[in-house]
């Protein structure tokens, strides 16, 4: 069995009507015939089912590597002589979309593409997912056809025409009042509550969450516009213009918003902050929202929190051997004080996190200080601190240290009292974590001494500092040479005879040309030359200095040996650059 190309329902129908019958293969059988596995292979894993009654046949090969999920979905497509069809390029009609609401379709990532002989034909990944075709039948309340596509063309493909559906079923459903200018009346609660519990808008949100979700987007914006409100994604680092929404859909959703996140849906002239949880696909996700009051209307951010995501170990945030290494020896000090430093948007969470999981295989007493608590952390006791009502970073530290901490984790040093506190607390016995606002690692040092930490007392207690960004990864599926400016050349130190890449943007990419963040870093481990440096008062440069000599690879460096290996382009390292 072959992937097909198909355009629309009539190719559709033409393949559906000149399908053959095909006699009875086990699935086994066809891998074994197509060489996608030995017959020795195909029986150890039957023998292996047999004596622990363990998963379908098929869950079992991929769970062992022996083969692909794509080539397990060709083989199934085969043996129940189902096609398997390619979507990129399909053309759905609006009548076929309108027959399975987007939530669902998004849920089960599943897509319908045309009616034939009664029957509405539905592209999934497995035609074995009898919980997605349950589902189906009993919303749509009839028999569907099963076609196999891969799950990205199905992602993409959501993409593209639900989030135009959702809006137009919204429209044509809800009887929405057009928006009014500030000063002449303000719509009641009950009104707003009403047009916000309505199906079409309820899906509305549905289909744009679930959207984020699938395309890994770390946020959500929706922005008020004169005609209309707009719609972005922060996906790996950058915002990606997603739809533009007609400006009477604003005030419903944002109230939908509100309702989701348990804020006050009268009040519309103040900040208000809520926190939603989303289940997807067996998995919790939590949202954390904001909306704030402009004079187009309001506008909403939601933070898009995913667990199984956002918590990483030290190795998946793409790190060099020897850094981790690194950070396992600094994380693994009794005590002293260990900094991730970095601007807005460079990963420092993400990091702290990474340690956090280092450091909790020893079990010690772990409590943090977090503004806010982004992900719980099981055996951890996580403080989230109230700064509006006097409850800051120093308020919370002085309390917790009667409570004999092993590990202090602080979100961010902010001050010159939290900075002393957590110094304090390095220098009696804890180990203490936290970030920082700089350019680099060696600044770090700079920054706590003019926040007013003595030299004497920062030279005892500073084990390292890591300083990081994040760089974009090249698209592998379309990735070309990159051709780079003579400037950026010179200001990188490079030759014009080096070759570099970069994504030239497709559909898997979204036009972007890339796909993925990595994390680049910088290191620096406090040496007695070091200490002795900062206690007599050393500039930055003699610690770069000192650092270098010690080893210390740069960002600039760590960044370039990326791009030389085709992962990242030219452009993206320029954009980060940094003291080298």
């Amino acid at each position: 069995m072959k992937e097909q190309i198909v355009h629309n329902s009539h190719q559709l129908t033409d393949l559906f009507r000149n399908m053959r019958p095909v006699r009875d293969y086990h699935l086994g059988e066809i891998l074994v015939e197509q060489d996608e596995i030995s017959q020795e292979q195909l029986d150890e894993v039957l023998q292996e089912q047999r004596t622990h009654h363990g998963p379908q046949l098929g869950a079992l090969l991929v769970e062992k590597g022996l083969v692909s999920r794509k080539q397990l979905n060709l083989a199934l497509a085969r043996k129940f002589n189902i096609p398997y069809l390619s979507i990129k390029d399909y053309e759905i009609d609006g009548h076929v979309l309108n027959q399975i609401p987007a939530d669902l379709a998004m849920h089960y990532n599943v897509l319908p593409l045309a009616e034939i002989d009664g029957k509405l034909v539905v592209a999934m990944e497995s035609p074995l997912d009898w919980e997605a075709l349950d589902a189906i039948r009993f919303v749509t309340n009839r028999s569907a056809e099963v076609v196999i596509a891969s799950p990205q063309d199905i992602s993409l493909a959501l993409n593209r025409y639900y989030t135009e559906f959702s809006e137009g079923e919204a429209l044509e459903e809800l009887d929405i009042t057009p928006v009014l200018a500030r000063n002449d009346r303000e719509e009641s609660k009950e009104t707003a509550e009403a047009q916000a519990m309505k199906k079409p808008i309820v899906r509305l949100l549905n289909a744009v969450l679930l959207q984020a979700v699938k395309r890994n987007a770390s946020d959500i914006n929706i922005r008020p516009e004169k005609e209309g409100a707009a719609v972005f994604y922060r996906i790996d680092g950058r915002e990606q213009f997603v739809r533009t929404l007609h400006k009477s859909l604003l005030a419903p959703l944002i109230s939908r918003i509100k309702i989701t996140g348990r804020m006050n849906i009268a009040e519309r002239r103040l900040p208000q902050d809520g926190h939603a949880r989303l289940l997807h696909e067996g998995r919790s996700i939590d949202l954390r929202i904001s909306v704030i009051p402009t004079v187009n209307g309001e506008s909403a951010v939601i933070r898009v929190l995913d667990k199984e995501i956002g918590l990483r170990t030290l190795e998946e945030l793409g790190l060099r051997d020897h850094e981790i290494q690194q950070l396992r020896q600094l994380a693994t000090q009794p005590h002293g004080m260990l900094l991730v430093t970095g601007p807005t948007g460079s990963g420092k969470s993400t990091t702290l996190y990474a340690l956090l999981q280092e450091v909790k295989r020893g079990n010690p007493h772990i409590i943090t200080v977090e503004d806010p608590v982004e992900y719980d952390i099981d055996g951890v006791e996580q403080i989230q601190v109230l700064p509006v009502k006097g409850y800051t970073f120093a308020e919370a530290l002085r309390h917790i240290l009667r409570h004999d901490p092993d590990v202090i984790m602080i979100g961010e040093i902010r001050d010159s009292e939290t900075v002393h506190i957590a110094n304090k607390a390095a220098l009696t016995g804890h180990l203490v974590l936290s970030t920082l606002h700089t350019n680099d690692a060696v600044g770090s040092v700079t920054r706590l001494l003019d926040m007013g930490v003595e030299p004497f007392l920062l030279a005892s207690t500073l084990l390292g500092a890591m300083a990081q960004r994040l760089v974009r990864l090249n698209c592998e599926h379309c990735r070309e040479v990159e051709p780079v400016d003579s400037f950026v050349r010179g200001a990188l130190g490079i030759s014009e005879k080096e070759v570099f890449y970069r994504g030239k943007g497709c559909p898997t990419c979204n036009n972007t040309g890339y796909q993925g963040r990595i994390a680049v870093c910088e290191i620096v481990t406090v040496t007695a030359e070091m200490q002795h440096l900062i206690h007599r008062g050393g500039d930055e440069e003699d610690i770069r200095r000192v650092a270098r000599e010690g080893g210390m690879t740069t960002l600039m460096q760590n960044a370039l040996s990326l791009a030389r290996e085709g992962r990242t382009s030219l452009e993206e390292v320029f954009s980060i650059r940094a003291p080298a």
